[in-house]
């Protein structure tokens, strides 16, 4: 005769179980949300870096060509250090030669940006130059500088930002 073995019956579920899948459920969200913001939060940073760091560059840019142009005055165009640019054209031409000047105010300069306003004083000038497009990513940069005359002989001394105009963001 074979034995038999008792059968056990069934366990009845607990009502009090079943919190551990909800619970990990919530945890792992909340984990989730949480890195996906400290990503946000380190991409925008990053983003802001780097654009910081373009503007720091178009500010250079913009320095080194008003640098070259009061180098190229110096140089070629002393005589229109005195004169303001509404005047270059015609009482500059009896001191320097139209082709050259039209090189400082025309489309693309050869110092690296195109003369807007030279406004010449007893001791100082402004010059308002805007940076090649092509070079800062299709948007003109302007930028006003304070120039030193020397009078004997006369010659301009380094520029000196004063801030930047019509900027685009």
């Amino acid at each position: 005769m074979a034995a038999v073995v008792p059968r056990k019956p069934p366990i009845p579920p607990s009502r009090e179980g079943g919190f551990v899948l909800p619970l990990a459920l919530g945890v792992s969200m909340l984990l989730l949300l949480s890195s996906l913001s400290l990503q946000t939060v380190a991409l925008q940073g990053h983003f802001d870096q780097v654009s910081q760091a373009g503007r720091g560059r178009d500010d250079d840019a913009l320095v080194g060509a008003a640098q070259r142009l009061v180098g190229e005055l110096n140089l070629r165009h002393a005589c229109l250090l005195s004169l303001p640019l509404s005047r270059w054209a015609h009482e500059g031409q009896s001191c320097a030669s139209l082709p050259q000047q039209e090189a400082l105010v025309g489309e693309a300069g050869s110092f690296g940006g195109r003369l807007l306003a030279w406004s010449p004083g007893a001791t100082e000038a402004e010059a308002l130059i805007e940076a090649e497009p092509a070079v800062h990513g299709g948007i003109a940069r302007r930028a006003v500088f304070k120039v030193v005359l020397h009078t004997d002989p006369l010659r301009a001394q380094s520029p000196r930002l004063l801030g930047l105009r019509g900027v685009a963001p």
